[in-house]
């Protein structure tokens, strides 16, 4: 099976949503199209191991009875003490249609930085942007490692494809260079 794939089952109406989770399973809620709400449940194991490698806010397919749908994470709800994923919600998407959403920013070379004796101040985790489900990347990588103190990057700085709007204000800090006092 893909690993971008996700297998979710149909949710019968004779368990709790408590039992399922010590069974091993997340609740969800799948939407979109021209189909009712259908309330679904996914392994966490496979769950957890897809948000660790696409992040919470990726594009990715779920198979479902026998039809396989390219879905968006929109929610995910987590139990405020462990952190455990309790709930998601997921949101259908066509090719065909633009969807905005929030992509994580990565800085890379931060290390590089630190040895240096340079501080990263992040002032933001994720950029909103608009595009096509299929073309939107699942993260924006910004190389930080050669910046010197004073030197800031906001979003006008970020790289993505020509057919991917950002809708943040291009003016909006990312990161800022400091040297520790």
């Amino acid at each position: 099976m893909n690993n971008r794939v996700l297998k979710v089952l149909p949710r019968g109406q004779d368990k709790s949503a408590r039992q399922l989770r010590r069974q091993g399973f997340v609740p969800a809620i799948y939407y979109g199209g021209n189909q009712a709400p259908r309330q679904l449940v996914a392994s966490r194991r496979e769950l957890n191991s897809l948000m660790r490698q696409l992040g919470e806010s990726a594009l990715f397919e779920i198979a479902m009875e026998e039809d396989v749908r390219t879905v968006i994470l929109k929610e995910v709800q987590r139990d405020p003490v462990t952190r455990e994923v309790i709930h998601i919600d997921l949101q259908d998407l066509a090719h065909n249609e633009k969807v905005g959403m929030n992509i994580p920013i990565r800085l890379v070379g931060a290390d590089e930085l630190e040895s240096k004796g340079r501080v990263l101040q992040r002032q933001a985790e994720t950029v909103n942007v608009e595009g096509y489900a299929h073309l939107l990347p699942s993260h924006i990588d910004v190389y930080v490692g050669d910046m010197e103190p004073g030197d800031v990057i906001k979003v006008c700085d970020l790289r993505v494809d020509g057919d991917i709007a950002i809708l943040d204000p291009l003016d909006r800090i990312v990161a800022i260079v400091l040297t520790p006092e």
